[in-house]
């Protein structure tokens, strides 16, 4: 009985003093967490996005989450050739420990509207910036699950599905348009996608239809190279390679693709409006796509 009482004793020496160290420094860290200014913080990184992404972006409403997160809701992106893009949540958890290093490190996940299936609709990922004054390296990385088309691209798009995984990263130091000259990648996949009838230069581009739509593009120092583009549907099937220059603003963008299509039946009906040569069903015609991203020309 005596030795028990003896290491008990010993235990308290050692627990009470650990006991207090742990709860001051839980103290502490819930003190970081009340006295984090998440106010400034979520006014520049919406001031940040509007910048870098040309848009309007605006936020009905945010609130501070737990444990250390911005939350947003009603956000809508609006701008000139997209029109407005509805937003239902977004929330931004912050790494606490590598701000107060000076670094900003940020969890994000958007939710879309308009989705019934749990876990769908979602674009998540993170951000790195080498500091609070945004002067150095930038990167951003993320995922698309199952995002309605028809609701970010209209109104260019009236159906489908995208799922895939972005990177890019940047040097703020290299001026406005230091984004474009970043590098990243780019793999998505679109599934039961309808393209809505699309201006081409003096003429337009007929509504298309496509199961299934493969891409992937490599960036970097604002070129941007079509490593697989490919899709196929009722309208007949596709391949396309090339380059895309990015110009600011984006829609100014310049392409240059080689695009092979094996038409289906109900293109060659739909091509008949076009200048183009008559679409036989199932031959391939190769031609190339250039110029001005929204008045490239068919050239052959």
């Amino acid at each position: 009985m005596t030795v028990r009482l003896l290491a008990w004793a010993e235990t308290l020496k050692v627990t009470g003093p650990l006991g207090w160290g742990l709860t001051s420094l839980a103290c502490f860290i819930v003190f970081l967490f009340l006295t984090f200014p998440y106010g400034p913080l979520q006014n520049r990184l919406l001031t940040e996005l509007n910048r870098a992404s040309g848009l309007e972006v605006r936020a009905a409403d945010w609130s501070v989450g737990l444990p250390a997160a911005i939350e947003w809701r009603d956000l809508v992106l609006a701008g000139p050739t997209i029109g407005t893009i509805p937003i239902e949540a977004a929330r931004a958890t912050v790494g606490i420990f590598q701000a107060f290093l000076g670094r900003l490190v940020i969890d994000y996940g958007v939710q879309f509207p308009g989705t019934a299936q749990t876990g769908s609709g979602r674009a998540s990922g993170s951000l790195t910036m080498a500091s609070w004054s945004l002067p150095g390296p930038v990167s951003i990385k993320g995922h698309l699950q199952q995002v309605d088309l028809a609701t970010v691209l209209k109104p260019y798009v009236s159906h489908g599905t995208v799922q895939g995984d972005f990177m890019h990263q940047w040097d703020n130091a290299q001026g406005a348009d230091a984004a474009l000259k970043g590098e990243g990648t780019v793999k998505v996949e679109i599934k039961d996608l309808i393209v809505e009838r699309i201006a081409a230069g003096t003429s337009s581009i007929p509504s298309l239809t496509f199961d299934r739509v493969q891409a992937a593009i490599a960036c970097r120092n604002g070129a941007c190279d079509v490593t697989e583009l490919k899709g196929d549907g009722a309208d007949g099937s596709f391949t396309a390679q090339g380059r895309v220059l990015l110009q600011e603003p984006v829609q100014q963008s310049l392409l240059d693709l080689t695009i092979t299509v094996i038409p289906g039946a109900g293109f060659s009906q739909k091509a008949a409006s076009l200048s183009l040569p008559p679409f036989q069903p199932g031959t391939p015609l190769t031609f190339k796509l250039v110029g001005p991203m929204m008045a490239a020309r068919v050239a052959f």
